[in-house]
């Protein structure tokens, strides 16, 4: 085998193609395995040969990171190249197969075609992302390729080097790509005769290699299935960009985005009154604070709890016993009793939380990189103020697109499960919260300060394998939700108890909040805003001592951390358009939530809820025929400019 590596290394790629034809037997489905094969290394020598060119053009922003962050995002990328190469090759899984049976020339020609055509589409999207990112520093998605695909605007939007050096480099790779297939199949598949044997070893290779590729395409057996942020490994955006398969982003751009492909699905009245709506919503009489830190600058740990519903917290109206160790925190913290989540899934919640966004009735604003870049996140303003940033989590952050969100923002350090120690207890969707926690707490030691740290505790998420004995006997097919939750429970006190003794604590605020609701025994419908009631509580050191176990029982949703917590530092709050200070008195009362396809919208008078796929089944509280008007025009306005905004970006 050491022979075979360094024949390789020394002859190259044409003689080790060669050399591998005449190592494989000559039988039907060594035939066919081999020409499978010699598709699948085509895609994967393209996408190699594409990311390189953009290196190269972009030298002067990736050098910093050193040379050999060439072949680092070479290795990186292989995840995703490995996918997006998986889909490309079921196709000619079925021709190569089919040239076996008959029409061998056929289906041979078939399959040059399809291997340049697609092969000059990812050359055509590879070097037009060098044009685009040129000029707009952003990867080629979906919604920018509609603009560049009108060639009169491509022609006026860049200069005329760029667009012929662009189009030069997509004319080398074609050629380049027509002269390695023709050295590749450089035979027709001749048909021989066909006995049981061979259509048995056919047909067997064809279900093995169709079950790898599938394989492949999701990134292996895990639960979470690849994205972009499985091949995210550096600090610099440019070597991350470069690091993601072109073709794979922008199909995986245009699945998240094709429900709002033709407009805004939810336009319910004209803009202009929208907009009127929304405006007076956010409008504030008076700008002013009630300042709750007693340090100027504090250090700032958000603890985003996973699933964490209001209904384990005895202080929100839930269960009684549940969670004793958040009881004592609400004692010496600052409680908000009605606050809502944004939506109801991790992926909308984390960028309610860090960018005051609304989550989207059709998905999340972070799951299209395209859109999540023109995000503002509260790390901007704490870097510039001087804060040192860090983002933790113990499972994989490729979830929902989460680590593409919290690479982009530059936060100074994320850490999540594959980052730390092996030996480290772990589920099967990673660190339990009792070692992240403590990993947490760790790190803060090490830290300047002022820091802005962020936890994601992932405990109470299924499936519930916390390691701890059964603490609830109740609760049918929520007892394992309930277990989790004591488990988590009994961490936080804990941790905090370890906190108190730190050098950093009494300058430290922490801010407790859940990244959405659960289901639990109380069995709440699921679209009403009983469901979507969750905790956020200020609590640590730089609390001023009136403000300990004090309850604010406004309301207001998870978007509405951003802009409060900015104005309790001074910071400015304008980019935060969908968020309001919850302590100054002279803001509105209301909160906006949205489910799959509908909306909630809750305000002192009532509230409504909306589906898309029922309209007339709504739930209006309003007292009178003009008062469920109002709540809804005001639910509905949310979300047409809301929707407006997201397709704008």
């Amino acid at each position: 085998m050491q022979k075979l590596r360094l024949f390789v290394f020394r002859k190259g790629v044409s003689e080790f193609i060669d050399n591998l034809n005449r190592l494989l037997s000559s039988s039907m489905t060594a035939r066919y395995l081999r020409n499978l094969f010699k598709v699948f290394f085509f895609y994967l020598v393209l996408f190699a040969l594409c990311r390189e060119i953009f290196l190269l053009y972009f030298a002067a922003q990736v050098l910093p990171n050193g040379a050999g962050i060439f072949l680092l995002s070479l290795y990186k990328a292989i995840p995703l190249d490995i996918s997006t190469a998986g889909y490309l090759t079921f196709l000619p899984l079925i021709l190569l197969l089919l040239a076996n049976f008959f029409a061998a020339r056929f289906w041979m020609s078939v399959l040059r075609g399809y291997l340049f055509f697609t092969s000059f589409i990812c050359a055509l999207l590879a070097m037009a992302e060098i044009g685009v990112y040129r000029e707009v520093h952003v990867k080629l998605y979906f919604n920018l390729l509609t603009h560049v695909l009108h060639f009169s605007e491509l022609i006026s939007s860049i200069s005329l080097t760029l667009l012929f050096t662009v189009l030069g480099l997509i004319g080398l790779l074609s050629y380049f790509s027509m002269r390695l297939l023709n050295r590749l199949f450089t035979h027709d598949v001749s048909p021989a005769k066909l006995t049981l044997k061979s259509v048995s070893g056919l047909l067997l290779a064809f279900v093995t290699v169709g079950t790898l590729l599938v394989l492949g395409c999701r990134g292996g057996l895990q639960p979470i299935p690849i994205n972009e942020g499985e091949v995210y490994f550096s600090n610099n955006q440019c070597v991350n960009d470069a690091t993601v398969n072109p073709l794979w982003s922008i199909v995986h751009s245009y699945i998240e985005q094709r429900h709002v492909l033709d407009g805004n699905l939810y336009q319910a009245m004209p803009d202009t009154e929208a907009n009127e709506i929304v405006d007076k919503l956010f409008t504030v009489e008076k700008d002013t604070t009630i300042h709750l830190f007693k340090v100027a600058h504090p250090n700032v740990c958000v603890l985003i709890l996973e699933s964490w519903s209001a209904d384990l917290i005895a202080s929100l109206g839930g269960y009684h016993g549940l969670t004793p160790n958040f009881e004592k925190l609400v004692s010496q913290g600052y409680l908000f009793t009605k606050i809502k989540p944004a939506g109801h899934v991790s992926d909308q919640g984390v960028p309610a939380i860090l960018s005051g966004y609304p989550a989207l009735p059709i998905g999340s604003a972070i799951n299209q990189p395209g859109k999540q870049v023109n995000l503002a996140n509260i790390n901007n303003q704490f870097s510039q103020a001087g804060y040192y940033s860090s983002f933790f989590f113990g499972g994989q952050l490729i979830y929902g697109n989460i680590k593409t969100y919290i690479y982009r923002n530059k936060f100074d350090r994320v850490t999540e499960g594959q980052d730390l120690p092996s030996s480290y207890p772990a589920g099967r969707l990673g660190i339990h919260d009792s070692i992240m926690l403590g990993v947490w707490r760790d790190s803060m030691n090490t830290y300047r300060q002022p820091f802005l740290s962020s936890l994601f505790t992932l405990s109470t998420h299924s499936p519930y394998d916390e390691p701890a004995p059964r603490a609830v006997d109740s609760g049918g097919l929520y007892q394992p939700y309930l277990n989790s939750a004591v488990y988590s429970d009994r961490q936080l006190g804990k941790f905090f108890e370890d906190a108190k003794k730190e050098k950093w604590y009494d300058s430290t605020i922490f801010i407790l909040v859940a990244d959405h609701s659960h289901g639990t025994p109380m069995e709440h419908p699921y679209e009403s805003p009983e469901f979507y009631h969750i905790p956020l509580l200020f609590y640590g050191g730089a609390l001023k001592e009136e403000f300990r176990g004090v309850k604010n029982d406004r309301l207001g949703s998870q978007t509405d951390i951003a802009s409060t917590l900015l104005h309790q530092l001074g910071y400015a709050s304008t980019p935060y358009r969908w968020s309001k200070n919850l302590m100054n008195p002279y803001t509105q009362q209301f909160a906006f939530y949205t489910f799959d396809l509908g909306f909630g919208f809750v305000d002192t008078s009532g509230v409504v809820i909306w589906n898309h796929r029922f309209p007339t089944q709504d739930r209006n509280s309003g007292k009178t025929e003009e008062d469920k008007k109002t709540l809804f025009k005001k639910g509905a306005a949310m979300l047409q400019v809301l929707m407006n905004d997201f397709l704008s970006k």
